[in-house]
């Protein structure tokens, strides 16, 4: 197995934990892929059961890929980690894309999820050959060299080398880290208590018709948050603000949370919250402002956070915003039912 020496501990290498993550996420995805053509209805409570320990591995190799790629795309120039950034949010316009077009082909469920599946499989091999791929460039090896060197020089100039799996070293980066990865965090935090968990109870003021039973939800709900979010994580290329120091950026995140009793007063039908705002374009504009700022926000901070950091911390700072994001991830989420209570009965 590829290690990496530290002073008296070994950590598992960077093309382990991404090919190896890479690798368990498509044997579980072509599991599941395999599965939709089997009759389970004789064995519902087994296929349940199987089911949540893969979605349960997959979880847990997503959250390693996600902090070695953080980990390693902090070493590369910032549009390299806006590129990996807007690649996240190409996949969800994709996915809502899809989803529209199988509407309007009319293709049966089975047939849809086999051809969702099998597209997974195809995007997670691609990214094994990717990654290969990229380790054999000349820039890789460019990069990664230069990054060598300069932590070997901050090592010599301060005398003894850090042990890097040592909980000091963590701790010591994560107190330049945590208010960075606490606005990262909490950007999805914000975003994911409301979205999909209440927005996808929000429904026209239109008459009713194909538009407004069919499409209003995979369009606008969906297809337009992830447009927004794209384009937001597109901007810092151009408008590379609010800036790293300060407080303007974290101010702008907490502001964010204004967009959700706003959200929450949009239209729809069988709700007890009170509804204010009666016409679609309302909740058309809450929503692609909740989306780019989400999209916005979030990649500033994973573009700002390596300049916060010494070269030799820069994996363990991408694991620790990689934590963040998903605490802000499992709160939000948690706490999503409690709008939902709020928005009324369905």
């Amino acid at each position: 197995m590829e290690v990496q020496e530290s002073t008296n501990k070994k950590t598992v290498g960077e093309g382990v934990r991404l090919v190896g993550s890479l690798a368990v996420s498509l044997a579980a995805m072509l599991v599941i892929t395999f599965l939709t053509l089997v009759d389970t209805d004789t064995w519902q409570e087994t296929f349940f059961v199987i089911t949540m320990v893969i979605v349960a591995l997959l979880n847990v190799f997503t959250a390693v890929l996600q902090g070695s790629s953080y980990g390693l795309a902090g070493v590369f120039p910032s549009t390299c980690i806006n590129s990996m950034n807007s690649g996240q949010a190409i996949a969800g316009v994709f996915s809502s894309l899809a989803r529209i077009l199988s509407l309007l082909v009319g293709q049966e469920p089975v047939s849809c999820g086999l051809i969702f599946f099998g597209i997974a499989d195809c995007f997670l091999l691609l990214s094994i050959v990717d990654y290969i791929y990229l380790t054999k460039t000349d820039y890789y090896s460019e990069v990664k060299n230069e990054c060598r060197s300069r932590s070997k020089e901050q090592e010599e100039s301060g005398g003894q080398p850090r042990d890097r799996s040592d909980w000091v070293f963590y701790l010591a980066v994560f107190k330049k880290l945590w208010l960075m990865g606490a606005t990262y965090g909490g950007t999805l935090f914000v975003s994911l208590m409301i979205f999909p968990a209440v927005t996808v109870y929000v429904t026209s003021t239109l008459p009713e018709s194909r538009w407004t039973e069919v499409f209003f939800q995979p369009t606008i709900t969906f297809l337009l948050f992830n447009l927004g979010d794209w384009l937001g994580r597109e901007a810092p290329r151009w408008v590379p603000w609010p800036g790293p120091r300060g407080w303007t950026l974290h101010v702008f995140g907490a502001c964010r949370l204004v967009l959700l009793p706003l959200l929450m007063l949009c239209h729809g039908t069988n709700k007890t919250f009170p509804t204010v705002f009666n016409n679609d374009a309302y909740y058309i504009v809450f929503l692609f402002l909740l989306a780019f700022t989400n999209g916005h926000i979030s990649t500033l901070a994973l573009i700002y956070y390596p300049s916060l950091v010494d070269a030799d911390e820069l994996e363990v700072g991408g694991a620790i915003m990689a934590a963040m994001l998903g605490v802000g991830m499992v709160v939000g989420s948690l706490l999503s039912p409690a709008l939902v209570a709020l928005w009324g009965p369905q």
